[in-house]
């Protein structure tokens, strides 16, 4: 048997710089390992976080990248007693815990990662993962959806302690869609924010075990007995685009457990399928219209600026539409973080509604493009700073004066 192949940690920065060599799903693999506790874990719990079907979908990747190294670079390759390659060892080295095989990465791909600033502290503390969780009604009755949703409706949000099946990944902040299975229809009930990391408490359904959970505010719930929901079927229907259809497909909708992580590619396409769902059809609260209780409803931003939020600037695809649009410097003053900060600044901009959310009529549509505007989190305290709400032209005339 020969030795397990050693590829220095500059040789993984040139692979890792090669996209011809390192795929998306190759790198989300890497991304995914680095992540988790001692930087180790099975192909099948690599699968289960990422969201794939099972174990082969990870394994066919990493001899896919594998064969790919070997064609550009002359490197010795392990081959086992029986003949075949491992390919797996380009990258980690592994050991046996019970009837799995640990993958555990390699301190150069690490440092490699780290160098790339694929996976460095800042990017890991902005980057908004997007996670799917499940709720089976076979398996627990929630008794308090309506009241739940009432609270949504006159709050804002409803807060929910939710297990996040194995996974540890979670971060406050990342953001939630909640799937139902089970019973028909199953589809997308609810979306909101992670509020904690996970932690521990007794099991659901277990008081003699624990479980992990993490905390969620959803801020759109829906009842599926009593309105429509974003249903699997509807999500590989044909009217989506083709683009769309592909990329939602390669999601598994029926996983086994919550805490599955959504691709960015395709968390980015169901958000704008989402918004599209929520501001077309025909939803007894509908999310993006205040509630009489819910005028000027107030979301803090965390800057030393403390800011109130609508429920149209904290949508991820709202907000997105506006960037790509307007970009990322401050629509009142200029200000660009990214050219200030570098990369802790880069895709830093805070998003600000132009109309009062009180004087919002019942049959008001969201516009990303005609209500939002790009600003900075200091421009953004100064236009909510008063009880009627400076506009942006408004704000620039004093910038000017001053």
């Amino acid at each position: 048997m020969t030795e397990i192949p050693h590829i220095s940690k500059d040789r993984f920065v040139e692979i890792l710089q090669d996209d011809k060599l390192v795929q998306h799903d190759d790198l989300l693999i890497f991304q995914t390992i680095y992540k988790q506790d001692k930087q180790e874990a099975s192909a099948t719990d690599l699968a289960r976080i990422i969201g794939w079907t099972d174990k082969g979908a990870v394994v066919g990747r990493l001899v896919g990248v594998g064969k790919r190294i070997l064609k550009k670079y002359d490197i010795q390759q392990r081959e086992k007693d029986d003949g075949t390659k491992a390919f797996w060892d380009f990258f980690f080295t592994g050991y046996d815990k019970g009837t799995f095989f640990i993958y555990k990465l390699k301190p150069e791909l690490k440092e490699a990662l780290e160098e790339c600033s694929l996976v460095d502290k800042e990017k890991l503390a902005t980057f908004q993962n997007t996670y799917l969780f499940l709720w089976n009604p076979k398996k627990w009755t929630w008794d308090t959806l309506e009241k739940d949703i009432e609270q949504v409706d006159k709050t804002g949000k409803c807060s929910q302690r939710w297990s996040c099946g194995r996974t540890k990944t979670i971060q406050t902040g990342d953001r939630i869609f909640l799937l139902k299975l089970g019973t028909e229809p199953k589809g997308i009930i609810a979306a909101g924010f992670a509020t904690s990391t996970p932690f521990y408490e007794k099991h659901w359904a277990d008081e003699n075990r624990e479980t992990l959970y993490i905390t969620i505010d959803f801020e759109v719930l829906l009842n599926p007995v009593k309105e429509p929901i974003l249903t699997v079927d509807k999500l590989n229907q044909n009217e989506l685009t083709q683009k769309t259809r592909s990329i939602l497909h390669r999601q598994n909708w029926t996983p086994q457990s919550s805490g599955s992580i959504i691709r960015q590619e395709l968390a980015e396409e169901l958000e704008a399928v989402w918004f599209d769902f929520l501001t077309t059809q025909n939803i007894r609260h509908n999310p993006f219209i205040p509630s009489d209780t819910e005028s000027q409803k107030t979301y803090t931003e965390g800057t030393p600026n403390q800011v109130t939020l609508t429920k149209y600037e904290r949508n991820p695809f709202a907000r997105k539409q506006c960037i790509a649009h307007y970009g990322l410097s401050c629509i009142v003053c200029g200000f660009d973080f990214e050219k200030t900060y570098g990369q802790v600044g880069k895709g830093f901009i805070h998003v600000h509604h132009l109309q009062q959310v009180a004087t919002v009529g019942k049959t008001y549509e969201v516009d990303p493009i005609k209500d939002l505007r790009p600003v900075c989190p200091n421009c953004h305290a100064m236009l909510h700073r008063q009880n009627s709400l400076l506009t942006v032209d408004g704000l620039k005339e004093i910038i000017n004066i001053g």
